[in-house]
């Protein structure tokens, strides 16, 4: 029975968790003044959780370095969000 298992290791587990945190972390950097305060963490997680995929995956010769590479640039995309709500909060005040 071939239940879809390959013969080589899979994508890290790190690497899938990057891109879910970052996704989760965008959607919550669209609801103001909580949504950062909850977004903020998210983006640093998994931008350490993609750093740590992309090393995992060149080390061991694992796929998945470009979906590491995907949820380290997403949370890297959603802290900018983050910054830019805060500072134009600052500023408005």
């Amino acid at each position: 029975m071939d239940d879809g298992d390959t013969s080589g290791p899979g994508v890290p587990r790190s690497a899938e968790w990057s891109v879910a945190l970052g996704v989760a972390g965008l959607a919550c950097a669209v609801v103001p003044v909580v949504g950062d305060w909850v977004a903020a963490p998210l983006a640093l997680a998994s931008i350490g959780l993609g750093s740590f995929a992309i090393h995992v995956a060149e080390r061991d010769a694992r796929p998945g370095t470009a979906r590491g590479l995907v949820g380290a640039m997403t949370g890297v995309v959603t802290l900018g969000v983050v910054l830019f709500s805060l500072a134009a909060s600052i500023g408005h005040g």
